[in-house]
């Protein structure tokens, strides 16, 4: 019996310890495996963003993501409406919102609650998220204002004090306060936003188009269309994409959460770091129709995601030639184009508007010529020049020397009071010149204007920015394209 006991003894530790020898083995093996599916975790986040991307080509209205970032879902064709204009991430990054021009917010993943349409003043041109609540900003290109869930009503830009439209907005952090910037660089600030100056004396021929704003609240950054960045206050200038863009123009800055870094991203989808700001991929393999209007980054910065719009329509055009963008319009004017710059972007998304104050027409010639030898300008080109001097056949054959290849050219006539000397010369030029360039188009909104004089300010000129007059001429404009 003692034999039999300390057998059973013996055996029973034996057991005892290969337990324990099996225990460790599946534990040490399962250590590796489970660090693995920690980064594996990551990795198939980052596999999944890139499957979506590769059936995600050119549609408009459905993010592109990046990185980190998730796809949750996308606008349908029949709500795009006008387009697409913004997209703005929820606060822990697994949901997002999009704004059309028309001011219709869509929700997508854990974004909050929405309205389901707004009524805005002007066309909409950004969404901006008011942190860590639920809340969003629409800001429309008038300078008004829309707040929405935890976002603070802070104010809009007063009526008639704006002479470029608004085309881009950031915010203070917790939602107090934020800044708008107008296409000719000037900066516009609310709540506890400060005013660390504006870009308006910086810019020549460009035209600011994106604003991101350091994380404390304590600078931020404007780009114009050609890759070009200001900085203002505590932000740092940590590069520029103005060499690097070819035939894209800028469309959006992103900073980075550390305020060390940001990203442009340009028309064609490609995306350029900055700083500490990481590539995470581009879209300028993807990108060939839809044009891209909008980026926003993941919450922890280790992502982002791209916007695609409606691209404009150019059905039965010949193909252009040299120098020129396919699937793109380009639009060189003077101020009263710049009145519907505005109208312009949400009618034809993805239109690169070349407007200034008192361009002549020698003026947009050369332009022109440098946007084509640059590979900038558009397959499609719009001129509405004239309200600053006259025009003769000779000078529009000089425009027409320089937009040889182009799909077609769209002249629109202009609209002057009987005291400019010019006033009926240019139209009468045009009306005889044009038609000698098929398949180029008129698009005669001086005979519009003269039978609607409510549409303009004193001076006969110009228009209210995103007014009915602008509307009607960005229209006509869309039907002649």
């Amino acid at each position: 019996m003692p034999q039999a006991t300390d057998t059973f003894r013996t055996r029973s530790q034996a057991l005892v310890a290969l337990g324990l020898f099996l225990v460790l083995v599946a534990c040490t093996s399962a250590m590796p495996k489970a660090s693995a599916a920690v980064r594996g975790g990551e990795e198939q986040r980052l596999s999944r963003s890139s499957h979506v991307r590769s059936w995600l080509k050119d549609v408009a209205g459905q993010p592109i993501p990046f990185g980190t970032a998730r796809y949750f879902g996308g606008v349908r064709p029949a709500a795009i409406g006008s387009g697409v204009v913004g997209i703005a991430a929820s606060p822990d990054g697994h949901g997002y919102w999009i704004a059309t021009a028309g001011g219709t917010v869509l929700r997508f993943g854990d974004a909050g609650p929405v309205r389901k349409a707004t009524s805005p003043e002007g066309h909409v041109v950004a969404i901006v998220a008011s942190g860590d609540g639920p809340g969003y900003w629409l800001a429309c290109s008038t300078g008004a204002v829309f707040s929405f869930g935890d976002a603070g009503s802070h104010g809009s830009v007063r009526p008639g004090v704006l002479s470029t439209p608004i085309v881009a907005m950031a915010a203070t952090p917790r939602a107090r306060g934020y800044w708008l910037v107008a296409s000719g660089g000037r900066v516009y600030e609310f709540g506890n936003a400060h005013a660390y100056g504006s870009a308006t004396a910086e810019l020549s021929h460009e035209r600011v188009v994106a604003m991101a704003a350091m994380p404390d609240g304590k600078g931020y950054w404007l780009a114009t269309s050609n890759g070009q960045v200001f900085a203002f206050g505590d932000a740092h200038r940590y590069g520029s994409a103005a060499s690097e863009l070819g035939s894209a123009h800028a469309v959006a800055i992103v900073a980075t959460p550390n305020g060390q870094g940001y990203w442009i991203t340009t028309s064609n989808g490609q995306v350029f770091p900055f700083g500490t700001a990481r590539s995470y991929g581009s879209a300028a393999s993807v990108v060939k129709k839809s044009p891209v209007v909008a980026m926003t980054e993941a919450p922890d910065g280790r992502g982002y995601w791209l916007l695609p719009t409606r691209p404009p329509a150019a059905v039965g055009l010949p193909a252009p030639g040299p120098g020129f963008v396919p699937g793109h319009v380009t639009a060189i004017g003077d101020s009263v184009m710049l009145d519907a710059q505005p109208a312009l972007q949400a009618d034809i998304p993805g239109i690169d508007v070349e407007a200034a104050v008192s361009r002549q027409w020698y003026e947009g010639v050369a332009l022109a010529q440098q946007l084509k030898s640059e590979g900038r300008l558009g397959a499609i080109v719009v001129i509405d020049l004239g309200t600053n001097g006259p025009v003769s056949p000779q000078m529009f054959t000089q425009m027409m020397d320089v937009l040889a290849g182009a799909s077609r050219v769209v002249f629109v006539t202009v609209h002057l009071p009987s005291s400019y000397s010019w006033a009926q010369s240019v139209n009468e030029t045009l009306k005889q010149c044009v038609p000698l360039y098929p398949p180029d188009r008129l698009a005669d909104f001086n005979k519009l204007a003269d039978e609607n004089p409510e549409w303009f300010y004193g001076d006969g000129v110009h228009m209210p920015i995103g007014g009915a007059g602008a509307q009607a001429m960005a229209l006509l404009i869309k039907a002649q394209i």
